[in-house]
């Protein structure tokens, strides 16, 4: 099935993804989960979630496997009725980050972490294409579940703060976080600034994708009218992350993870206990390595994805990671990427050192870097990056962990195929100038060969 991808499940509604064919999909999600299991569903703001979280309930049901309806729910929220609530399994409908035309499936386990390929996702897709479903249980029972108080007693507990005296920007997408997020902030003292938090999936004031410049310029605006402290921008289910500093200009998110891991290995080195390691993604820059070892920590280099960035923590049982895309993850949520968390902690730092987020951030070096998402052809992506291994093992020391990466003696460059979107997420960065322009002119004659 075209729909399903390694993370979860994604496609336009409702040519590719549709009543039906969730139908099928819940009905072999019940399957793959035994008899009598349940499962936690919530959804975001698009228009046609709704429609599709009710198909998915019906499959679940009637092939035995109860269902605890949290009904509109940013996907952290979904991944805390797991971890936190003990509620079982866990389903958001959601087309997170993407246009409105496009909605998707996230599975996660008991424990809030997500269900990729590799721990399932590859069998739930296998069972929904052949139809073979789990059949002769008594149905499933459907019950209601309002969690939004318990979520916010949670998050308030997690930080012994005041933020009475900071004001803040929240920049809500008109996704199924906005307003939470923003009540969040409130009862822990803040003045809060309220732009799109409303949900609506028409998405009226743009799409809900925080980590592309041109749709927070109004979130910049915003703080800069209000001289807000910070302002915070979400995603379309509330799992990624974008700040503008008080200034108005949105921080690097290198910066923001640098700060983070800062933060934490601080906090950690107070608290006298041993473990240091901080997990990001193959696209972070090398900042992040040089902060978190001038902070006595352990950086770990690992793959692009939530699950497989969860599933490190774990193994490592890391203080925290982040992903340049946004995502953050941090012990005290059992490393689901909520972003609340993170908020928090930004705020903390502000507020124990009094000082502004623009002069926090300025300590950190600037590199000289690039980055870009470049469309391609679904079927062509993968086969690129093949190719393009091929090409690049003749001339340079190649590292292919996740993609293709080449490291200079200053900096380096990475193509990957996305596993979720018809795209190739590149960078390079590198500390030196002469050697940044030489890697720009490499990754120029890569972009051009890129089928589109």
């Amino acid at each position: 099935m075209g729909v399903f991808h390694r993370y979860d499940v994604r496609g336009i509604y409702p040519s590719e993804l549709n009543e039906n064919l969730v139908e099928k999909i819940g009905g072999a999600f019940a399957t793959f989960l035994q008899p009598g299991a349940t499962v936690v569903v919530g959804h975001d703001a698009r228009l046609s979630s709704p429609a599709l979280k009710n198909s998915l309930i019906r499959g679940l049901t009637e092939c035995g496997v109860n269902v605890v309806d949290i009904g509109i729910a940013a996907t952290p929220v979904v991944y805390f009725c797991c971890y936190k609530l003990g509620l079982g399994h866990g389903v958001s409908i959601t087309g997170s980050h993407l246009t409105k035309e496009y909605n998707g499936i996230k599975f996660c386990d008991e424990a809030g972490i997500p269900i990729s390929n590799e721990k399932g996702l590859k069998k739930i897709g296998e069972l929904a294409n052949s139809e073979n479903f789990r059949v002769g249980n008594a149905r499933g029972k459907l019950t209601e579940k309002n969690v939004e108080d318990a979520y916010v007693e949670f998050m308030k507990s997690l930080t012994k703060n005041n933020f009475s005296g900071k004001k803040i920007v929240v920049d809500g997408a008109n996704g199924s976080a906005g307003k939470l997020y923003a009540r969040i902030l409130k009862e822990s003292g803040a003045d809060v600034v309220e732009i799109y938090c409303e949900p609506d999936g028409n998405f009226p004031n743009h799409t809900p994708d925080p980590m592309k410049k041109e749709f927070i310029v109004d979130l910049e605006k915003k703080v800069r009218e209000s001289a807000a402290d910070v302002g915070f921008a979400f995603d379309g289910d509330g799992d990624r992350l974008a700040v503008v500093d008080n200034n108005g200009v949105m921080c690097n998110p290198n910066h923001v993870f640098a700060m983070l891991a800062e933060d934490v290995l601080k906090d950690n080195i107070e608290k006298n206990k041993n473990d240091k390691k901080i997990v990001h993604d193959v696209l972070c820059s090398k900042l992040i390595d040089d902060v978190v070892a001038q902070n006595d920590g352990v950086s770990i280099t690992w793959n692009v994805g939530h699950t497989l960035t969860a599933t490190k923590c774990f193994e490592e049982n890391a203080l925290m990671a982040g992903e340049v895309s946004g995502h953050y993850f941090f012990r005290e949520a059992n490393y689901t990427d909520d972003v609340m968390v993170a908020c928090l902690k930004i705020l903390g730092v502000l507020k124990n050192s009094g000082g502004q987020l623009s002069e926090l951030t300025k300590k950190y070096p600037r590199f000289y870097e690039f980055q870009d998402r470049i469309p391609t052809r679904a079927d062509a992506k993968f086969k690129f990056i093949e190719e393009l291994k091929q090409y690049l093992e003749k001339k340079y020391e190649i590292i292919t962990m996740e993609g293709v990466r080449v490291n200079f003696e200053n900096g380096w460059m990475l193509f990957r195929a996305s596993n979720t979107e018809p795209v190739i997420s590149m960078g390079y960065e590198s500390s030196d100038a002469d050697e940044f322009e030489k890697i720009k002119k490499i990754a120029d004659e890569i972009i051009k060969k890129i089928p589109r």
